[in-house]
């Protein structure tokens, strides 16, 4: 597994170096969280893929990309054609061209009205498919994530579990302060993980609640984890500057 890990942040790197585009560290940043949806089958069962899942969270969408490659969903093709014209992987996602991309993201605090809205229809139609997505912890200072919450609460959609991305990256410009205690008036079922330690994602993303509220999980990341060079707020839109950089980043890399 970890070695799993450290071939996909290769991956990105050279998807990002080919392109000279992309936002590395936060796709580290979360890389984690989305290889244990992908690999625990919360959003692909017997390899057909659910629709379940939105990465609101869209400028790390390189990790999304790295991990449709790894299972085998993408070309390695189409993956390193990324951010180039005409290409299906742009800098945000776009679901009008890939069938794995439920929502078109990148706005912050986009993905949880759309995916609410998701598990509301379901919801209207008897279904009770359990739905995920990813947020950034600067999501939460938008509006329409607080407006969604209300709405979320009100209708009861308890089938949604909302993870966030909790890397503390802006923390300086904007703090959040105890984003828990925030959520707490929302839902009950709050579990705080390492957002790197695979076996607590999993536990967390087991654990069951018999009550009508979402489960949140607030998974702390850190930004460029596993390669200290790029944990640094000017490599958050950088990429390899040349091959060199490239090659000893990639040497580099941790899990």
């Amino acid at each position: 597994m970890k070695n799993e890990i450290i071939e996909i942040k290769k991956d990105i790197l050279e998807a990002s170096f080919r392109s000279k585009e992309g936002h590395v560290p936060s796709s580290f940043s979360i890389l984690d969280i989305i290889y244990c949806l992908f690999k625990g089958n919360y959003v692909f069962k017997n390899q057909n893929y659910l629709n379940n899942f939105v990465l609101s969270k869209g400028h790390g969408c390189l990790a999304l990309y790295a991990i449709l490659l790894s299972h085998q969903k993408i070309t390695k093709k189409t993956f390193l054609s990324f951010c180039k014209k005409n290409s299906d992987l742009g800098g945000h996602p776009d679901m009008r061209k890939n069938q794995y991309i439920t929502a078109s993201t990148g706005s912050l605090g986009h993905g949880l009205p759309i995916i609410s809205g998701m598990v509301f229809a379901d919801q209207l139609n008897n279904f009770k498919k359990k739905y995920y997505i990813v947020i950034g912890d600067q999501e939460c200072l938008e509006g329409t994530t607080w407006e969604t919450m209300f709405l979320i609460n009100k209708f009861k959609l308890n089938n949604l579990t909302i993870i966030i991305d909790r890397n503390y990256s802006r923390n300086d410009a904007m703090p959040l302060g105890d984003i828990k205690k925030k959520f707490f008036g929302f839902s009950k079922n709050i579990i705080t993980v390492n957002g790197h330690n695979h076996r607590q994602i999993y536990k967390a993303l087991n654990k069951s609640y018999k009550n009508s509220n979402p489960k949140i999980i607030i998974a702390k990341t850190t930004k460029g984890n596993g390669l200290k060079i790029i944990q640094h707020n000017s490599w958050h839109h950088r990429f390899p500057k040349n091959y060199d950089e490239f090659l000893n980043l990639c040497k580099n890399i941790k899990k």
